[in-house]
């Protein structure tokens, strides 16, 4: 295009061949009106030739009759002059002289010196036909014959009648005619008494000026030559009109075929032109990358053939649908093969074009690949189906907490008031672990469904891994080894066991499925140091920091698919074993615990993951060191608690430490009893969930009634259901049931000394 937006006519390969044409054609224009012009010329010098020779003739036919009249009667009788002297030749004719009556001499004259004197006079004027009579045997010397005239005497002589030729005399043409006389009966009873009738005797010529006609020739030459040239020129220009007009309008078509080729070949969906037959003629290269076919090889392929089975005969059927006419065009999903054996899913539309006939000429189909859309929708399906198993599970977590706080709770109390060393002492000791383990599965639950919040506190890594052995000696099972080294000190960290134990238990699903048969999984914990330039890097804080190696020797993970191993949903393993949610939940977890996680792995070889841990100098304390500790109160504490063994529990041990309660079974019942005990109540342990009234609208109306109230929530509902309810406020305290008594007394005492 040029600068005002116009096609340019000399550009591309289309305007470069018209403009080859026209030159071409304006050629061969020229060369026919050239040769229009000569056959013009050449029919005018012939038709000067035919009209010279047609005046000559009439010359000479008119001194022929004048010649044969004149012969028919002997002669013509001439007075006597100077120049018509009596003929020597007609000595012998006794009539040669006569004398009139009134005496004039009269001599005769044959009809060729009559001619003879005739001719003599027109040479007087050059614009009259010339004569000349020659003789075969001159006796005169006005009677020899020139060179030309002598030639046709020959001629004649060989039977021809005529002979005429185009000669210049003193620069003037003449058309020269000449025929034979023949000698008569008449004539041969005075001269040549040896020739018969009917012989050459002679010839008699004659020379027609014909300047006049070629000047008349001329002129219309001049004519006819004006008219061819403007001929030309109206032709040359016509030419290079209409050459200019085409190359205008390929140039157009060029830039339009350009436009459409780059639309064509550049558009972001597929696009292939087939035959009727499914043969493929013509494809984009966005259709060969969904397809997975190069270009090259698609032209030996038809639709059909790329065409997934599963999806070949609706295809197939609305295909001759649209060959019909009984519909407009087609669209649906549809999948395709690829070389590789693998199926892409897709968008189609297919349409049918007819020739101007009316019958189907071919079909466009056009292609865009929704494979991440299905993946996408897959996803949501799964996420949809988790966010249901999240509801299931924060329904049975608060009935299922409130029953372990109960179980804990009395376990705890009898704990307290056993001695050491009572056979009681290791059954309670069970009881407790076995409902850590229930509280552990509830939090583990919640945590696949993203719906628990960790409490981070000082653990010490080593047990972590040491609690959960059993555990994951269950998962892996009996073919494989598991191989845990621990370090030889503390390794004390915050965190949230139960997440830890989650985090252990999905990597050792993922190297349990990796390893064969009689493989080995290894659990390291270690310590480092790092720096900042490597704690950049992993996008943690530099410092001292724990570490977990959990290695296996299965079959590795794929270079390409690296990259992507922490994301959501994505796996490797065949379609229902697996989620792509265990790792990703390994991730959030350890992101959660301020941690790093790093994968190395290679097919083949096995794979490693390696997490980091902020190591703590936060004292860590056991159960059975602290029960001696906990911390005892003189203090009223108004407990609401809708589940009536919840709320005994939770009585029995604060009394048991010596607070002092007042207790309430729903909302409305604690704001009524905080308004009668106002003065006396130190602390409210909440519920969060209770009929009537919920913990935020108790706290609300008890902050109205004594603002600065000290409380302390607890629900057995996710913290997701807490904050949709708009109950978690900022900075408040909670306990996520199941409460052990250990962490109700020591929080309680915390934020009362507050």
């Amino acid at each position: 295009m040029n600068d005002s937006g116009r096609p340019n006519q000399n550009q591309g390969p289309q305007a470069g061949h018209l403009r080859r044409y026209s030159l071409w054609l304006a050629a061969l224009w020229t060369l026919l009106l050239a040769a229009s012009f000569l056959q013009v010329y050449q029919q005018q010098k012939e038709e000067v030739l035919i009209i010279g020779l047609a005046e000559a003739r009439a010359a000479l036919s008119k001194d022929l009759l004048y010649h044969n009249w004149a012969e028919g009667y002997g002669g013509v009788y001439v007075p006597v002059t100077g120049s018509n002297t009596p003929n020597p030749f007609l000595l012998n004719n006794d009539e040669r002289d006569i004398t009139t009556p009134s005496g004039r001499s009269l001599t005769l004259i044959t009809p060729t010196d009559m001619l003879q004197q005739v001719f003599e006079i027109a040479k007087t004027q050059p614009e009259l036909s010339q004569g000349h009579i020659t003789s075969l045997n001159p006796a005169r010397p006005e009677t020899v014959p020139d060179q030309w005239e002598a030639s046709a005497l020959q001629a004649f002589r060989q039977g021809v009648p005529e002979v005429s030729e185009l000669q210049v005399f003193n620069g003037q043409p003449y058309m020269r005619l000449i025929r034979p006389i023949m000698s008569q009966n008449i004539c041969l009873e005075c001269h040549y008494p040896s020739l018969s009738n009917g012989a050459i005797q002679g010839a008699i010529s004659v020379s027609v000026p014909i300047a006049q006609v070629k000047k008349a020739m001329k002129a219309t030459l001049r004519s006819n030559a004006l008219g061819h040239s403007l001929f030309l020129v109206l032709g040359l220009g016509g030419i290079a009109f209409a050459a200019k007009n085409l190359r205008r309008k390929a140039a157009t078509l060029e830039q339009s075929e350009l436009r459409f080729r780059s639309t064509f070949e550049q558009a972001p969906i597929g696009i292939a032109h087939m035959a009727p037959d499914g043969r493929l003629i013509r494809v984009n290269q966005r259709f060969c990358e969904i397809v997975g076919c190069p270009s090259d090889k698609m032209f030996h392929r038809t639709i059909q053939e790329i065409t997934h089975p599963d999806d070949l005969d609706a295809f197939q059927d609305h295909f001759r649908l649209l060959l019909q006419g009984a519909i407009p065009f087609y669209s649906a999903e549809q999948r395709y093969r690829r070389p590789d054996g693998s199926s892409v899913w897709t968008i189609l539309t297919l349409s049918l074009v007819h020739s101007a006939q009316g019958v189907p000429s071919y079909l466009i189909g056009v292609i865009e690949d929704i494979t991440e859309r299905q993946k996408l929708e897959e996803q949501l399906h799964q996420s949809q189906k988790m966010e249901s198993i999240g509801a299931l599970a924060g329904g049975i977590a608060h009935d299922f907490n409130n029953i372990l706080t109960v179980i804990i709770g009395n376990a705890a109390l009898m704990q307290m008031h056993v001695n050491r060393d009572h056979p009681m002492m290791t059954n309670l000791q069970q009881l407790l672990d076995a409902s850590e383990r229930a509280a552990g599965l509830t939090r583990g639950l919640l945590a696949f469904s993203r719906k628990h919040a960790i409490t981070l506190v000082p653990v010490d890594l080593n047990s972590v891994v040491q609690n959960i052995k059993k555990l994951l000696l269950m998962v892996i099972g009996e073919r494989h080894e598991l191989i845990i080294s621990t370090y030889p000190e503390k390794l004390t960290v915050f965190a949230d066991a139960g997440q830890l134990e989650q985090v252990l238990m999905n990597l050792a699903v993922n190297a349990r499925d990796a390893v064969a048969e009689d493989g080995r999984i290894t659990i390291r914990i270690g310590s480092e140091k790092l720096d900042a330039e490597v704690a950049a890097v992993a996008g943690i804080l530099p410092g001292s920091y724990a570490t977990i190696d959990f290695s296996d020797n299965g079959s590795g993970i794929a270079k390409e698919n690296l990259k992507r191993i922490f994301e959501p949903f994505f796996t490797t393993k065949t379609q229902g074993k697996g989620t792509g949610l265990g790792l990703s939940i390994v991730y959030g977890i350890v992101r959660q615990h301020n941690g790093y996680i790093k994968v190395y792995s290679e097919s083949g070889y096995g794979t490693t993951f390696k997490i980091y841990m902020p190591l703590t100098s936060a004292a860590q304390q056991d159960v059975e060191e602290t029960a001696q500790l906990f911390p005892r109160g003189t203090e009223t504490i108004l407990v609401a608690e809708d589940d009536e063994n919840v709320r005994k529990i939770v009585v029995e041990i604060l009394e048991t430490y010596g607070y002092q309660t007042i207790v309430a079974i729903a909302g409305d019942d604690a704001v009524v009893k905080f308004q009668q005990y106002q003065d006396r109540i130190a602390l409210v342990f909440l519920d969060v969930i209770m009929p009537r009234k919920n913990g935020w609208q108790v706290y609300d109306e008890i902050q109205q009634i004594r603002p600065g109230t000290r409380v302390l929530f607890t629900s057995g509902y996710t913290d997701e259901v807490i904050r949709k309810e708009h109950i978690l406020i900022e900075k408040a305290e909670i306990l996520t049931k199941p409460v052990p008594p250990s962490l109700l007394l020591t929080k309680l005492r915390e934020i009362l000394d507050s």
